[in-house]
């Protein structure tokens, strides 16, 4: 843009700043001028300018004010016409998973139609030397209830492994070759909790597998290493930097994330502050029994400055388009509610011990019965654990939240726990019409991710990618908390718009609630005195464009700890 005096940099070696030079006995390392500021602080105010040093916000006033703090050596940025925000904090992603996607064979922009989707495949499938084709983005609304047939991947190739994940992370599709070295076929029973898709009038698997079915086989996949993780993560990072990340939540890791975030600190290559959720014992796990102890005995030794270990993440049901979601009323004609991955004992058990343990956990919760059986866990173990020093600040969070009952609405405030949604996928697109309506009908999607019914009852409403499951950038679920429209269809359908919230609400989803969720209200979260300088410059003022526009603003400039970690234009 213009108004940003071509891409908003200053050289810092312009008349003023040489003769303020001599004058400034402790300058600056960056500051920021010509408004445009907005600082979310508690007063939702805006500054004309902000002055960094050492990682700090050592200033924040006027243009005048801030220019005393000017010096040759000062990087000068200049915001007239954009806007300066707080970096952005992303409370659920999956950031190895997105590293490695990057990598692979993404589907994501292949959707037109099936064809074009096994049309990517079978290129990726050409163009590799690997034995295992794996892919990510597998659109299921494009299939029929029980997903699509491996027999599209046995006309690809037969001499390869296939492992095709689908867009929402809970099922894959894989073919024979992947099915025999898993030992599944028409006399495999589906395990518990997950599905074995057949093919119609017959027992044999069709190659779609659905949640702990999909453990049978991701077992199998090849290790990955290291060194190959570090790289791929290293990837992930700059990803998120470059759309205004600065911190994130990472809700499924292991021993091995750990030991990769924690190469990267030592490395000096973090540019994120990271909050680890370690997945528990059951679907999707990662370690469980007495490796499963050790691993969650041992996360200090991963921990840093940087990097908090100190939550744990509970699959509580699975997804509305698996009907493996937990519901309060049944699905539409198929007489059952779903299922949860544990049974309520058994969950009341788990949250108790985690809280007693000051862990912050982190449920995966898409359908309304799930969500009231999660905040129903969080009750007991406030009761439980009442008298616990290390239970008083544990600060718990449902995630996705499809459903809610209305009844359950304001119990997120009264037990103090999040709401973390995915608003990115808060709209009606061909996933909703043709995968969720036909299973809990026109009403219920009409109702569905109910943001501002949470925020209204008080509730801490706080957002997240779901990154490789949802679009990475926070400006594309800020748009659509906002509008609950899709912001690349053209299309008039809108979600659920009561539901939907201010920019000022949707902008705190990423900032200010976000960094309370993580621990970090203190650190980061607002631009103000005192705390670390992690902000993201835009190249417009969001407050000032139409709201279908927000997510076509552009990121010219991230800082994490006050030092520029992606800045437009220049090559990674």
């Amino acid at each position: 843009m213009n108004s940003l005096r071509t891409m908003m940099l200053l050289v810092a070696t312009t008349a003023l700043a040489a003769c303020q030079s001599n004058a400034v006995d402790e300058p600056a390392d960056i500051i920021l001028i010509n408004g445009g500021i907005y600082t979310v602080d508690a007063e939702y105010s805006w500054a004309e300018a902000a002055a960094i040093r050492d990682g700090e916000i050592i200033a924040v006033g006027s243009n005048k004010d801030i220019l005393k703090f000017q010096a040759a050596t000062t990087e000068t940025i200049d915001i007239d016409g954009g806007i300066a925000l707080p970096g952005f904090n992303d409370t659920h992603t999956h950031p190895l998973e997105g590293g490695y996607s990057l990598q692979q064979c993404m589907l994501t922009d292949e959707q037109q139609d099936s064809a074009a989707v096994f049309a990517r495949i079978r290129d990726c499938t050409e163009n590799t030397d690997r034995e295992w084709v794996m892919a990510t983005g597998l659109d299921l609304a494009m299939f029929e209830q029980n997903g699509p047939d491996k027999a599209l991947l046995d006309e690809i190739s037969t001499k390869h492994f296939f492992f095709i994940i689908a867009a929402d992370g809970h099922s894959v599709l894989v073919n024979d070759r992947v099915l025999d070295l898993a030992g599944i076929d028409g006399d495999t029973p589906d395990p518990e909790y997950g599905v074995i898709e057949r093919r119609e009038d017959s027992n044999e698997p069709n190659g779609t597998l659905r949640e702990s079915a999909y453990d049978l086989v991701d077992a199998l996949r090849p290790e990955r290493t290291l060194d190959e993780s570090i790289i791929a993560m290293r990837t992930a990072v700059k990803a998120m930097n470059a759309v205004g990340i600065t911190s994130a939540s990472d809700v499924w890791a292991g021993e091995h994330e750990l030991q990769v975030w924690k190469a990267l600190d030592d490395a000096e290559e973090l540019t994120l502050r990271v909050m680890n959720s370690i997945i528990d014992e059951g679907v999707f796990e990662k370690h469980s029994g007495d490796d499963f102890e050790r691993v969650l005995e041992s996360r200090a030794m991963y921990s840093s400055d940087l990097i908090n270990n100190d939550g744990i993440k509970i699959m509580v049901d699975g997804v509305l388009e698996g009907e493996s979601a937990s519901l309060v009323h049944p699905y539409v004609d198929l007489g059952h509610r779903g299922t949860l991955n544990h049974t309520q004992e058994d969950l009341f058990e788990r949250v108790a011990r985690y809280d007693a343990m000051g862990l912050q956990i982190h449920m995966h919760t898409m359908g309304d019965g799930a969500a009231r059986a999660g905040l129903d866990a969080i009750e007991f173990a406030r009761q439980q654990n009442a008298d616990n020093p290390a239970s008083q600040d544990t600060r718990h969070v449902l995630s996705h939240l499809a459903l809610i009952s209305q009844d359950d609405a304001p119990r997120f405030a009264e037990l103090n726990t999040s709401a973390n949604f995915t608003a990115a996928w808060a709209y009606p697109d061909e996933w909703v019409i043709e995968l969720n309506v036909p299973v809990i009908g026109q009403d219920r999607v009409d109702s569905m991710y109910p943001i501002q019914s949470i925020h209204r009852s008080g509730g801490n409403v706080v957002g997240g990618s779901d990154w490789i499951y949802g679009p990475l950038a926070p400006l594309t679920s800020i748009e659509v908390a906002v509008t609950r429209k899709s912001p690349d269809l053209d299309t008039d359908l809108i979600g659920n718009i009561g539901d939907a919230v201010d920019l000022q609400t949707a902008i705190e989803m990423y900032t200010t609630k976000a960094a309370w969720l993580l621990h970090q209200e203190n650190r980061i979260g607002s631009i103000e005195i005192g705390k670390r300088a992690d902000f993201v410059v835009l190249d417009r003022n969001l407050f000032e464009i139409p709201v279908s526009k927000i997510s076509d603003a552009e990121v010219l400039l991230t800082v994490f700890d006050g030092d520029i970690v992606y800045r437009a234009g220049l090559p990674e």
